[in-house]
């Protein structure tokens, strides 16, 4: 996985992006005061909307360097403010057998209705928006607070031959700690999940503020209401789960916005485009230098193989996605007018850096 950052991206057949001054997700890394044989190699961002409402989820991908195969980690989640206060603090224990030196990006979950993935975390507070960024709200007395980083520590590491690490200096709840740096942009994503990322292009009525994963989960049945085996097979409860990509923009025209089109260009684990889908924005949207549209969800043909997502193209096999860019494609205004991206993305082009 790579981290958790909606960067700037800069599309080789796009021309002229400026970076949008959007949401963002918290910068997801490793607590450097504090190492242990497990290593922070990753970490991604997704909105869950559950069977408990609104949540805030975090995937951490890791590698254990300790003395031998690890039967039980726990970690410790340290959410940062913008001044680096720690607002809150989350624990996750991957369940599973964690070889040395193995990436581990996928386990055994606790909740595996809402999050089946071990090696994610959902953040139970109060605060979780339709966002990609990260609000904390440990109970209704406390003022929401924006979560600007979380910093990731071990607390515990056990072994199969019984040795374990153990240890309680893990940050608390009003401990002032330095925020990380976002890492510099890559096109390519060798592993995980896919990024998403979003850009604006200069002549563009429209600016694109927010992108990110959402993952909707239904549970429907559980109630038994007789019938023999057929009422029993009936009333079994189903779990229907789907993700989908999302985005909200705000128009900077001065003309009404009667419909958008944006484009999702999928990437390769080389940053090359291997497809591209679309996402319609109904209006109308009157002219905001400040909000949003509202948020706007697309699905894309394909299946999560552990953490990879397969996107299917129209034609041909699927490919394993690092990255989807989200960037304006057309705009129709009320007026009748309509604005129409010059260079739009065009597949087999590469991703260039910023």
């Amino acid at each position: 996985m790579q981290s958790a950052v909606f960067a700037l991206v800069l599309l080789a057949s796009v021309a002229a992006v400026t970076e949008p001054a959007g949401a963002a997700p918290p910068v997801v890394a490793a607590d450097l005061t504090r190492p242990s044989a497990v290593e922070l190699t990753g970490a991604t961002t997704y909105l869950l909307n559950g069977t408990s409402g609104l949540r805030n989820v975090v995937c951490l991908a890791f590698v254990n360097h300790g003395t031998g195969l690890a039967t039980k980690v726990g970690l410790s989640l340290a959410m940062l403010d913008a001044t680096g206060t720690v607002v809150g603090v989350d624990v996750m224990y991957p369940t599973g057998k964690f070889p040395v030196g193995v990436r581990s990006a996928f386990s055994g979950s606790r909740d595996t209705i809402d999050v089946p993935n071990g090696n994610c975390h959902a953040i139970n507070s109060l605060g979780a928006t339709q966002r990609s960024s990260f609000t904390f709200r440990p109970n209704k007395d406390t003022p929401l607070a924006d979560v600007a980083a979380i910093l990731v520590s071990t607390r515990e590491i056990v072994y199969q031959d019984g040795t374990a690490f153990r240890t309680d200096e893990v940050p608390k709840t009003g401990d002032h700690l330095a925020l990380p740096v976002a890492p510099a942009f890559t096109a390519a994503v060798p592993d995980g999940p896919p990024v998403v990322s979003f850009a604006t292009v200069n002549g563009s009525p429209i600016e694109v503020t927010d992108a990110f994963a959402t993952e909707t989960v239904v549970r429907t049945g559980g109630v038994y209401n007789g019938g023999g085996l057929l009422g029993v097979i009936a009333a079994m409860p189903v779990t229907t789960r789907s993700r989908s990509y999302c985005m909200t923009f705000a128009n900077r025209d001065p003309r009404d916005v009667k419909f958008v089109r944006v484009n999702l260009a999928v990437l390769d684990r080389t940053g090359k485009v291997v497809g591209l889908e679309t996402l319609d924005s109904k209006g109308p949207f009157a002219q905001a230098t400040t909000g949003d549209s509202g948020i706007a969800c697309e699905g894309i043909r394909g299946k999560l193989d552990a953490d990879t997502f397969m996107y299917q193209p129209h034609d041909g096999d699927p490919v394993a996605v690092g990255r989807i860019v989200i960037t304006p494609l057309s705009v129709d205004f009320a007026d009748g007018t309509s604005w129409i991206a010059p260079n739009p993305p065009v597949l087999g082009a590469p991703l260039g850096s910023p």
